[in-house]
């Protein structure tokens, strides 16, 4: 059985935290994309929840997502769960408080060049974007944002091979979790950008409090043997990746303009996607004399949204060239 699930949370200390609780209704079709979002059409959480269970599946806790996956005969299961949270000045104890202090510049599975079975492009990893749901707050297109931050990483590739590409929405639905056992293909693009659902999933899959406290998730899938167990064809001495998910959650005040009010998507969606290329949490935040947060060093791949970061920053920068640096292995 294959029992090697992480639940990574940005942060974990909530007194540390604040969060917008804003719950959006979802009506009608946007001006700037005329397709019915069929997913959307629904005003409250109940009855959201109902639509989700029609259109993607049961939705199941993280928990029980594998053994869901073995009984489906899947030859993958879900390995990590990496988050990002939103950090604020608020109060805290004196002196110097450590909450966050992570050193993992590679996650533990990482993708494999070529992998006929995901039916790779090549040397290529590719993504999309599933239009159903790529509206935050009901009304913000957040597509152009999505393919900003997937140009800023593939665009600092230097001698790499690497190239990130993406596909087409077909409308299929592409999650794995939302999906198990009904309709939909999650071997559509190696990288799926779910979009933005509403609060309470969060809670369902993650766990209670993850609907306040998550503003993004990356899950990652690792294909499996017959026992169960990852794989690692190229024994690089990590998992084999099978697929990655991204979502958004839509309970917070999200915006596109890098100086408003609100989250940045664009600066959620480069350190979630980092995620889905293999990187994990870097940096020490601490806490000093009760208010001044204090970050080393500053990176895209900080555990805490602190502002909106657009750019890559050193670090960032070394984590793509120490796993694409020789790519394809």
């Amino acid at each position: 059985m294959y029992k090697r699930i992480r639940y990574i949370m940005g942060i974990s200390l909530a007194a540390l935290l604040t969060f917008t609780a804003c719950e959006q209704s979802f009506t009608g079709t946007n001006e700037e994309d005329p397709k019915p979002l069929s997913a959307l059409k629904l005003d409250q959480n109940s009855l959201i929840k109902a639509q989700v269970d029609s259109d993607f599946g049961s939705v199941l806790s993280i928990h029980d997502v594998n053994a869901k996956l073995e009984s489906s005969g899947a030859n993958y299961r879900i390995e990590y769960a990496e988050t990002i949270t939103l950090a604020e000045n608020g109060i805290h104890k004196a002196g110097q408080q450590i909450i966050a202090n992570d050193r993992e510049k590679q996650l533990g599975a990482q993708w494999v060049p070529g992998d006929i079975r995901r039916n790779a492009d090549g040397n290529n990893l590719t993504y999309l974007v599933f239009q159903g749901l790529s509206f935050a707050n009901g009304s913000i297109y957040c597509e152009p944002a999505i393919d900003a931050s997937f140009d800023t990483w593939n665009n600092i590739k230097k001698n790499s091979k690497l190239s990130i590409k993406k596909v087409a929405d077909t409308g299929i639905n592409p999650s794995a979790l939302l999906n198990i056992g009904g309709p939909g293909n999650p071997f559509l693009a190696d990288i799926s950008e779910v979009g933005f659902l509403p609060s309470f999933i969060f809670d369902a899959v993650l766990g209670p409090g993850a609907s306040g406290s998550v503003l993004g998730v990356t899950f990652t899938f690792t294909f499996v043997d017959g026992d169960g167990n990852p794989t690692d064809v190229n024994n690089d001495g990590f998992s084999d990746v099978a697929l990655k998910e991204v979502w958004y959650n839509d309970a917070f005040e999200w915006t596109t303009d890098p100086n408003g009010p609100g989250v940045d998507i664009e600066t959620v969606a480069l350190h979630e996607n980092g995620h889905a290329l293999g990187f994990g949490h870097f940096g020490k935040v601490s806490v000093i004399n009760e208010r001044k947060l204090s970050v080393s060093p500053r990176s895209v791949m900080n555990a805490l949204v602190l502002g909106t970061q657009r750019e890559l920053l050193g670090t960032d920068k070394a984590s793509f060239n120490s796993i694409y640096g020789n790519w394809p292995k």
